[in-house]
């Protein structure tokens, strides 16, 4: 039971299994199922990979829940709009209540929406394997969860090879050769970098 309740838990918190773990076991063995870039055969045979957190962003979390909170927002207005009208029609509230409360309920919607877009294919965490030469990023989508690829360091664009130098932007990109159009965003100015040499040597200064 024990077991259970714990298996439950840390399903529920994914960003907060990983963050404690990898304060406390830099190394540790972790089973992935993941969406493969380049070789994904091979890295779906490989079983058990041995990683190491490279680069950590402590704040994924709140960015994770303020994606997920234009859910409850957008629910949150449909639901109350109806009631809103019925207060107003039985003379409960004033002629304007059911305007203001829509005006506020969609700004909110537009505003964490938007939010949402520019937090979406933001990297909470990097890790690499023994051989450094396979990278798991851990990112968070447009509706907050978290994802996972697999990217192979040579398929790495770094930053000098992409014309701009990553310390004049607030928001560096992770670019891949194989598909230039699948970008991901790294706060590496916030984060918790590890390994400085190493990370440098992939995503540039």
């Amino acid at each position: 039971m024990l077991k259970l309740l714990s298996r439950v838990s840390l399903a529920r918190s994914p960003w907060r299994s990983y963050t404690s773990l990898a304060a406390c076991q830099p190394a540790q063995r972790r089973r992935f199922a993941t969406e493969a870039a380049g070789k994904s055969a091979g890295h779906e045979n490989a079983g058990f990979v041995e990683w190491r957190t490279v680069y950590s962003l402590s704040s994924i979390r709140f960015v994770a829940a303020l994606s997920k909170l234009k859910v409850y927002q957008a629910v949150l207005t449909a639901a109350g709009t109806p009631i809103v009208f019925a207060l107003g029609s039985a003379g409960q509230l004033s002629t304007d209540a059911l305007a203001i409360y829509a005006a506020v309920g969609v700004t909110g919607l537009i505003t964490l929406t938007l939010a949402s877009y520019a937090s979406t294919n933001l990297v909470g965490f990097v890790y690499v394997n023994e051989q450094q030469d396979l990278l798991k990023l851990a990112y968070v989508d447009f509706w907050g969860r978290r994802q996972e690829t697999l990217v192979e360091t040579e398929d790495l664009l770094p930053s000098w090879e992409q014309g701009s130098s990553s310390r004049l932007r607030f928001v560096s990109s992770i670019c891949l050769r194989s598909d230039p159009k699948r970008r991901y965003k790294l706060l590496n100015r916030f984060g918790h970098v590890s390994d400085p040499q190493f990370f440098e040597g992939l995503f540039g200064d």
